[in-house]
């Protein structure tokens, strides 16, 4: 009989404990649904970036990669 008992104490418990995250999961998407973006984030989209990096190319003899020159 306290097998029984035991089974649907872990039962009961193991229900609440998933409704309990689902509601929360649920609360989490309705709070990620009506955030608006940070500005950084959006300035961070809108922004292009920059391409201030030099163009590498292998050098043939060495292997080693080294910038264009222009």
């Amino acid at each position: 009989m306290t097998e029984v008992l035991g089974a649907a104490a872990l039962f009961a418990g193991g229900y609440a404990i998933y409704k309990m995250a689902k509601k929360n999961a649920e609360r989490f998407r309705e709070a990620m649904n009506q955030a608006k973006p940070a500005p950084a984030y959006a300035y961070a989209k809108a922004r292009r970036p920059q391409n201030d990096y030099p163009t590498l190319v292998q050098d043939p003899i060495t292997g080693k990669y080294r910038p264009i020159e222009r």
